[in-house]
């Protein structure tokens, strides 16, 4: 009876298996290999609980039997329970110490446990016993990449396919390599291989997803997490994912279920978690009350994400970088206790998930000859981060003082960044997982580390939240405050900020002379942008910047602006990403025009994201360029005012809403500066009078030509860079903190 129940069992006919074992313990129940086996099968159908006890009065009858021990391992670690799977494996092991599976079983375990160097020491004797385990293979290499050496993960992956052609989770894992890598195209390929082996893989869906998502194919990536999830509705990360995808696209609403349904499933997912708070920021505001709401509404978020991570501040902490309340500068208060919050808790995190990895970066510096600096950026490409904040400090610093390191975390790559590489003493190329980077830096041991930005790169935002280095400063590519504790210095600029600027804070702030940035002109040449034919008597206002950063309380000054110039057209920009947003402002600034009697129709145009040349042009057939109040714009006034497009800004409270001033400033013509909500719309009406007489509106422009190249080369900013870092690290030196 037992051995007909084993070739049921063997053939897959679970239930005739399951009834022939019961048959046999009604006759001797202590039956080992019954209930050992029983114990199996239940394990097979999801019943852990009764596998556990059935294989437990298995070993109780005889516990001489490795396979015993093995399998209630593999039974104790489906229910969670991964010290005692460990302990089973370990006494397998014990009675046959060349049992593969038990290697193979227990490095499982371990992995598991965040254990990694210990779990790759078990796959290897594992795969000494048996050098074809293609399963062992694979693992040993998903320890290898989490271990930050995607070089013998590969290799790993790709010796697990040579034996094993048609092994889906190795395709998909090769996969994770390459696109860790920035080889997305080649992650794809894995991906689609993956699921040729097998289509209903559920994991290799969302892979795929994931490099769809960043590659900006929004609809197809959405696509993939759902056939993720029509394979597997449990599938947390697929649900989280297409979280991410539809707050992408706007759907702010379907994008919170998403959250909530990965919580629901997994309770200690941490990006989810972070990606639920993070969510009570709008990306963009569709009403003023909406806008408003924002502080209470993150407020609260941040404390139900403190009151989650109060048991455990670590169990956030890998998660820290993956999501950023980047959206939170584009409303228009006061967002530095806010920020301040946010980044005590995920700098405690980060340091309690990685406690132990990094060592104690106040530490690491050592006296040189050179103060050693290390750059930190996704950016360092044809980029406004690299070009306006970084560029310049890159050509200019006095190498005698000072050795500069790169460590480039994004994907993208071009001739910027071939000349950036040539031009330091190290260039470090990402992607790199975060092991990696650590690694890196602490063999390194920089004695600056430099954030042109922290907000628009996840591993750039992940690394800013420990202490690494003894002086750690940020740029203001991104213009609030980091709220980090782990940040020392805020690098600003005196023509940027307020009186009292320090308030709005959680570093010490520097100020450099003038806008704080050493830039270059472009040398670009402009090509035509293609739009519509101006019409006679028609005036053109460029409103250039990314739609999410107008906020709906300024639109009545679009609409009043219109109100009193009469035939004029208010050209709006369609982003490459988030273009929806771009609809979306243009059905609320037609809100604004019909309420003050206007027709939007005969006002607003749309144009595409054009490439640079063509933007050029666009900007010089433009008459006037309304800066956005909430959220200026220095690139843009920069271009604007090299092709002699004058520009009108309000020069807000916060260094985010006075970048545009600034530049102004520094060239020296300030007269499109306003200082209320009043006079910007004066200026652009009276400006708008003044363009229907060509002669002196022709000289107005001519006039910012000419005052244009004083915005460039500020090499006063850079030697001032200089003299803070080489302050900053003597005091540091003195005193480590």
């Amino acid at each position: 009876m037992f051995a007909s129940a084993m070739r049921h069992h063997q053939a897959g006919r679970l239930n005739d298996a399951e009834q022939l074992y019961r048959q046999v313990l009604q006759l001797d129940a202590r039956h080992a290999d019954a209930l050992h086996l029983l114990g199996v099968l239940s394990h097979q159908l999801g019943r852990n609980d009764a596998a556990v006890e059935l294989i437990g009065q298995a070993i109780a009858s005889d516990g001489r039997v490795p396979a015993f021990h093995n399998n209630l391992g593999n039974a104790l670690r489906a229910q969670g329970r991964l010290g005692q799977a460990v302990a089973s494996y370990q006494r397998a092991l014990a009675r046959q110490p060349d049992y593969v599976e038990a290697h193979y079983n227990l490095g499982i375990a371990l992995q598991a446990q965040g254990m990694l160097a210990q779990a790759a020491a078990c796959y290897r004797r594992a795969l000494a016993l048996r050098p074809d385990h293609a399963e062992a293979l694979c693992n040993l290499g998903n320890t290898l990449q989490a271990q930050g050496d995607p070089q013998q993960a590969m290799v790993c992956y790709q010796s697990a396919l040579a034996l094993k052609p048609d092994y889906a989770q190795a395709h998909s894992n090769l996969g994770n390599v390459l696109k860790s890598s920035g080889r997305l195209a080649d992650a794809v390929t894995c991906y689609r291989r993956a699921l040729s082996a097998k289509p209903d893989y559920s994991e290799a869906h969302n892979n795929l997803g994931i490099v769809l998502f960043e590659q900006g194919q929004l609809d197809e990536a959405a696509a993939s997490f759902e056939r993720a999830l029509a394979h597997r509705p449990g599938n947390a990360e697929a649900h989280n994912n297409l979280g991410n995808v539809m707050r992408e696209q706007g759907r702010a609403d379907a994008a919170l279920a998403c959250y909530r349904r990965a919580l629901a499933l997994k309770p200690d997912y941490a990006e989810a978690r972070l990606d639920l708070a993070i969510s009570a920021i709008p990306v963009f505001a569709g009403s003023v009350a909406e806008g408003g709401a924002a502080y209470a509404d993150f407020t609260r978020a941040l404390d139900e994400l403190t009151g989650w991570c109060s048991p455990d501040p670590g169990k956030l902490g890998n998660a820290v970088g993956s999501n950023q309340p980047f959206y939170l500068a584009y409303r228009p208060f006061d967002v530095t206790s806010l920020l301040s919050r946010y980044g005590e808790l995920v700098c405690a995190a980060a340091a309690a998930w990685w406690r132990g990895q990094y060592g104690n970066g106040a530490d690491v510096c050592v006296p040189r000859d050179r103060i050693r600096l290390a750059v930190v950026s996704g950016q360092v490409r044809q980029h406004p981060v690299w070009e306006v904040v970084l560029r310049g400090i890159v050509a200019q610093l006095d190498r005698r003082a000072f050795e500069v390191f790169i460590y480039h975390t994004g994907v993208i790559t071009d001739q910027e960044t071939a000349w950036a590489s040539s031009q330091v003493d190290r260039f470090i190329q990402g992607p790199k997982p975060t092991p990696a980077w650590l690694a890196q830096i602490r063999q390194d041991r920089p004695d600056v580390l430099f954030y042109p930005e922290v907000g628009m790169d996840h591993a750039t935002c992940a690394l800013a939240a420990l202490r690494l280095a003894p002086l750690q400063l940020a740029g203001w590519g991104h213009p609030v405050t980091t709220g980090l504790p782990s940040m020392d210095l805020f690098l600003s600029a005196q023509l940027l900020e307020p009186v009292l600027a320090e308030q709005h804070y959680r570093e010490k702030l520097v100020l450099l002379p003038g806008t704080g940035v050493c830039t270059q002109p472009s040398a670009l040449a402009a090509k035509p942008w293609g739009g519509a034919a101006r019409q006679s008597g028609v005036l053109r206002f460029a409103l250039c910047q990314q739609p999410i950063k107008f906020d709906p309380a300024d639109d009545a000054l679009v609409a009043r602006i219109a109100r009193a110039v009469g035939a004029s057209e208010f050209w709006l920009a369609s982003p490459g990403k988030l273009s929806w947003a771009t609809a979306r402002l243009r059905d609320r600034l037609a809100v604004a025009f019909r309420a003050h009697g206007l027709d939007p129709d005969a006002h607003l145009r749309v144009m595409p994201w054009l490439a640079r040349e063509h933007f050029l042009d666009f900007l010089d057939e433009m008459d006037i360029g309304l800066d956005c109040p909430a959220f200026s714009g220095y690139t843009t006034a920069w271009q604007a005012l090299q092709r002699g497009l004058p520009m009108v800004t309000l020069e807000g409270e916060f260094l985010r809403q006075r970048l545009a001033a600034g530049l102004l400033r520094q060239v020296g013509i300030t007269d499109g500066i306003a200082h209320s909500r009043e006079q910007y719309v004066d200026i652009a009406v009276r400006w708008a009078q003044q363009c229907r007489q060509p002669a002196q509106w022709a000289a107005r422009r001519e006039a910012l030509r000419r005052a244009a190249p004083a915005a460039n080369h500020n090499i006063a900013a850079v030697r001032a860079f200089e003299q803070t870092l080489i302050a900053a690290v003597r005091g540091s030196l003195d005193h480590p903190q």
